[in-house]
């Protein structure tokens, strides 16, 4: 059994076993099985549109050595059209994740009315309406640059294409990820609000995806033309840009927390109070200790970030510290204290598993690495720092 194949089986089967467990939750503990779930699709979603961003940004400045990583970047945005899918269970589990469907009766007056002044645009039908058209867009320009990478070798003319859709669509992309994120974890908590709070997914999911195609880069490396094509300079490049959005995101996380402690009003504090309480601080404590200071401390390392083994590892880390980040944004909206359930494995294993097995069976028929791209012998060629 090839490769590619094995994870096809592995991961479907995974994905598979998750899914009939997740349906079970999703009958006796429905509650609990929606914000399991929307914790594990929501972490697959940031990496998968961090992907796609980094896709794009290569497109839009003609970056040489993101090449080397574009069919492993390819790869990940190909899980798209799964995930999309793989939203429908949270669209028939809304009424148990967002309180503004049906606003508990014991709710003051003024609370009320600030739910029905923000009806207009948090009602189900229109929430649905955004959630189309953002995903939408999404798988939308990752197939076509999907298809005019596969295509470089035969049709140059592609990748103007690819950089006039990337330059172009980037501030689209931007602005309908800002929104999802405050469609689909902000108004978990429909009374708080924070005008980064998109910046916050994006950054973190963005640090996830290129830890991810760290960890796919150095598992490819078994293949020949792969370990010719990528050295310590590519994967260099690759680990600034990760400890670069490291930075930006633990700079996020920052720069809310401090602008909401300064300002200290009632409206705005009890989002952390009920991610600071009991043992919600405590991973608190974990996030800043095991997503930016080891991390950030470990990336400094010029000889670490130009090996691939060792950047594999460190991307191996942040992208668990990554769904410990998400489940910090999501699951105090639901549990005062952690509290660990056999549904939070079984989600992101219905999740993941799924959405890997379609990104890697549509891959089977794609070249490991981008070595028709007329611009491959520049991006092999490269020397950074």
């Amino acid at each position: 059994m090839t490769g590619r194949r094995a994870i096809v089986v592995i991961a479907g089967a995974i994905g598979v076993l998750g899914a009939l467990a997740t349906a079970i939750g999703f009958a006796i503990e429905p509650t609990q099985a929606a914000f399991s779930y929307l914790t594990a699709w929501v972490f697959a979603l940031s990496i998968a549109l961090g992907a796609l961003v980094f896709l794009m940004m290569g497109h839009a400045i003609d970056a040489n050595w993101t090449i080397v990583f574009q069919r492993f970047t390819e790869a990940i945005v190909g899980s798209l059209p799964a995930l999309a899918v793989l939203f429908v269970p949270i669209a028939l589990a809304a009424g148990q994740l967002y309180p503004w469907i049906s606003p508990p009766a014991t709710l003051d007056a003024e609370s009320l009315a600030r739910l029905a002044h923000q009806a207009p645009y948090l009602n189900v039908g229109f929430w649905l309406v955004r959630a189309a058209a953002f995903l939408g867009l999404w798988i939308a320009v990752g197939e076509l640059l999907r298809r005019w990478g596969m295509r470089a070798a035969r049709e140059p003319a592609g990748l103007t294409r690819a950089k006039a859709l990337s330059s172009v669509g980037l501030p689209a992309v931007g602005l309908t990820l800002t929104f999802g994120a405050f469609d689909w974890l902000m108004s978990l908590t429909p009374l708080w609000y924070s005008t980064i709070f998109g910046l916050l997914y994006w950054s973190g999911g963005f640090v996830g995806a290129l830890s991810l195609i760290a960890v796919i880069a150095h598992r490819a490396r078994r293949v020949p033309v792969v370990a010719a094509s990528i050295r310590g300079s590519h994967t260099g490049a690759l680990g600034r840009m990760m400890l670069a959005f490291l930075i930006f995101w633990s700079y996020m996380e920052f720069a809310q927390g401090l602008i909401i402690w300064i300002a200290n009003k009632p409206d705005e504090v009890p989002w952390y109070i009920a991610r600071g309480a009991a043992q919600w601080g405590g991973v608190f404590a974990v996030l800043v200790i095991g997503h930016f200071a080891i991390p950030f401390f470990a990336l400094l390392s010029r000889p670490l970030k130009r090996r691939s083994a060792l950047l594999a590892i460190a991307g191996g880390w942040l992208l668990v510290m990554h769904y410990v980040d998400i489940s910090w944004l999501v699951m105090p909206a639901l549990h005062p204290a952690v509290a660990l359930h056999w549904l939070d494995l079984a989600a992101p294993c219905a999740v993941l598993g799924l959405a890997t097995a379609f990104a890697a069976a549509r891959g089977r028929t794609r070249e490991p690495i981008a070595a028709g791209d007329p611009r491959f012998a520049a991006a092999v060629a490269y020397e950074g720092s």
